[in-house]
């Protein structure tokens, strides 16, 4: 690979990161989102990258993109007409889903509609039962009456979610057979590919996402490709994944649901990367764009994975990165609600027209109009020059808006709306941190995206995080983190053993199986088996339970144990660690058999500084007034271009940067280390 491009599109802005592995070199670049038409931002941005930096399309050997193109689908419901093919008796689960209420005591609470409306939804006479026998064969003529029913209707989206099909699957894949013959053109997600596991409600719910984003992916990604051609960029397309892996736009257009979390994905791999590259294991990420704030946790070197997602109220159950996303970012729009109290999100200006200082039409005040008022983002232009900034504008929109609405001095109205939003992303902290048991205090914030920096300080003084490390190019990392990603494939398969019934040949003939499928989709994908590693694990309960815990061991391993002790062992230890006790009288049961693959590619490294900074006065750009807490202080301006290894800034300062710009409040200093990222710290530790 001689050159590598990393694309991550945003709600305001796309960025671009290009790496020549020959000369070691990082290009970077930011352009307008296109809300309407995302591709055409990409190929936009692409075009300068090779017109201003003097890249060799040819030389562009691999082509990495994450994108929210799925998740905006759900979102908005802009997603085309579904028809949901279910097991007679079953039509209503969307309804039904499961017992657990979101709020115990809300009798109004009322619950998301399904996307598959009832009379999209139909019953086919079928049944197969938990062991795989076949109770009732499909019934081929009540069938294909159905599906003339809907090729007459012009639907050619189909989810089919068959019962028990996760253990044998002939049903449905009969059955796509006839949607195939009776409407031609068809789209079909079957349930025993995309979600081969138990749970019937998660199953269906998780197939019926897949189909629902299937034809905006599709179309988008085909999009970008004939964009890229057009471009000569030999590489194929590859996209980010949920759970921080690559796969090919081939693989992403029939298992589209997997890249629901594509774009925070990448944000949260590349918080990890860069705080172990800086030494440190604990981290908390926060990317903060134009629309949203992402938040992620690692511990002790480990991003934290969740087996469940919700989206807009639709239930995905597919590995992904654990990550709360909050309606918080640069152009987050404040309000005065019912109560006259202010209140900031979850809805943004966006790119178009983006907050009013950016002269496009926008007449809301936003998150970054506030921060142009108070003086803390440059009141002339942004992006080294290239977006020139009215002031006048932002204090217009927050004056009639906000403060004189409330009777606030202009000043005290856009502090407020950066506090508001400040708790905002504050409380989206706690929930992966405080409330999952970990001390903030022990960790690291990790702040990047275009509006993280500038809200980084306060945000660890207000939760008491002792550091902050915002990297080189913040306003890209997201991007930047496309290009630390590996492939990465997650395969499942449900057995329901007992601990009587479960045998180490079994164990070793599933996971056989499993990694023969993960081999094939990796050699499809251009890898080959020396480059691959496998993760092995178990879902494991108690007989009788509800709910699992799982089970990592190493597949290695299998070859030298003699029984499953060792794993029934720990399923005790982690039960101990997780609920406060265990009971190793009662019998076990292993629920799923998980193997991911993952395919290592090289990973770009930071060039480190060879010799320590000099006199500060040299990236020292102006001074100007900024507001803190009620008051204005004389700031002195930075830039960080000019900051080398060991420069400490005290604060108040402001750092500006192409891509971003970052606050450092009175009492705190900023370090640049040999990585040249800036450490933020009170002036005492």
């Amino acid at each position: 690979m001689s050159v590598r491009v990393g694309v991550d599109v945003g709600g305001t802005f796309t960025d671009i990161v290009c790496f020549n592995e020959k000369k070691k070199a990082f290009r970077l670049l930011k352009v307008p989102s296109s809300p309407a038409n995302p591709s055409a931002a990409v190929v936009e941005g692409i075009q300068r990258l090779l017109d201003e930096f003097d890249v060799v399309a040819e030389e562009i050997q691999f082509f990495i993109h994450g994108t929210t193109v799925a998740t905006n689908t759900i979102l908005e419901r802009k997603g085309d007409p579904v028809a949901l093919l279910v097991t007679a008796g079953f039509r209503d689960v969307p309804y039904i889903m499961r017992q657990d209420r979101p709020r115990l005591y809300d009798y109004f609470l009322q619950r998301p509609e399904p996307l598959v409306p009832r009379e999209l939804r139909f019953e086919i006479p079928e049944r197969v039962l938990y062991t795989g026998k076949v109770k009732l064969p499909l019934q081929e003529d009540p069938t294909r009456k159905i599906l003339k029913r809907l090729n007459a209707q012009g639907i050619k989206n189909i989810a089919v979610c068959l019962l028990h099909s996760y253990v044998n699957a002939l049903h449905e894949e009969k059955l796509r057979e006839l949607i195939q013959q009776e409407i031609p053109g068809a789209t079909v997600s079957l349930s025993s590919e995309i979600l081969p596991e138990f749970k019937e409600f998660e199953r269906m719910s998780t197939t019926t996402v897949n189909s629902y984003v299937l034809p905006s992916v599709g179309s988008y990604l085909r999009q970008l490709e004939k964009g890229l051609t057009s471009l000569n960029i030999p590489s194929k397309l590859h996209l980010m994944q949920s759970n921080g892996g690559i796969m090919t736009s081939k693989t992403a257009q029939t298992h589209c649901v997997h890249m629901v979390l594509s774009g925070p994905a990448a944000g949260a791999l590349s918080g990890l990367v860069l705080g172990q590259q800086a030494g440190v294991k604990n981290i908390i990420s926060i990317d903060v764009g134009g629309t949203s704030a992402d938040v992620a946790v690692a511990f002790d070197g480990n991003l934290h994975f969740a087996e469940e997602t919700e989206i807009a109220g639709q239930i995905l159950k597919i590995p992904a990165i654990e990550i709360n996303t909050v309606g918080a970012g640069g152009g987050s729009i404040g309000w005065i609600d019912a109560g006259q109290a202010l209140q900031v999100g979850p809805r943004s200006a966006g790119a178009d027209p983006g907050p009013a200082c950016y002269q496009r039409g926008g007449n809301e005040p936003t998150v970054t109009d506030a921060n142009v008022v108070l003086g803390r983002l440059n009141p002339m232009h942004l992006l080294a020059g290239e977006m020139a900034i009215d002031k006048n504008l932002a204090e217009k929109v927050i004056q009639e808006k906000i403060a004189t609405p409330l009777g606030l001095p202009l000043y005290k109205a856009a502090e407020g709306i950066v506090r508001v939003i400040n708790a905002v992303m504050a409380k989206a902290i706690r929930r992966l941190s405080v409330e999952k048991g970990y001390d903030p205090r022990e960790f690291t914030l990790v702040s990047f995206g275009g509006g993280g920096p500038i809200h980084a300080a306060e945000l660890a003084a207000d939760l008491q995080i002792p550091r902050v490390l915002v990297p080189p190019s913040p306003g890209v990392s997201s991007a930047l983190g496309l290009l630390t990603a590996d492939f990465r494939h997650d395969y499942v398969r449900t057995v329901l053993w007992t601990e009587k019934q479960a045998t180490l040949k079994h164990l070793l003939q599933v996971i056989n199986e499993m990694k023969g499928l993960a081999l094939t989709q990796m050699e499809n994908e251009g890898l080959n088996g020396s480059e691959i590693i496998f993760v092995a694990g178990l879902d494991m309960r108690y007989q009788g339970q509800g709910f699992s815990l799982p089970v990592s061991f190493n597949v290695e391993d299998l070859s030298i144990w003699e029984n499953l002790s060792p794993l029934i062992r720990t399923f005790h230890q982690n039960h101990q660690a997780t609920y406060g006790y265990h009971d190793e009288k009662t019998l076990t049961e292993i629920v799923n058999i998980r193997l991911a693959s993952v395919g290592k590619l090289p990973k770009p490294h930071p060039t480190k500084f060879r010799q320590k900074q000099g006199d500060l006065n040299s990236s020292i750009k102006e001074s100007r007034k900024v507001y803190f807490s009620g008051r204005f202080e004389e700031t002195i301006v930075y830039d960080r271009s000019k900051l080398g290894w060991g420069a400490i800034v005290k604060g108040p300062a402001i750092i500006e940067q192409l891509d971003s710009t970052t606050l450092i409040l009175p009492g705190q200093q900023g370090e640049i280390d040999k990585l040249n990222n800036l450490i933020i710290s009170l002036e005492d530790i």
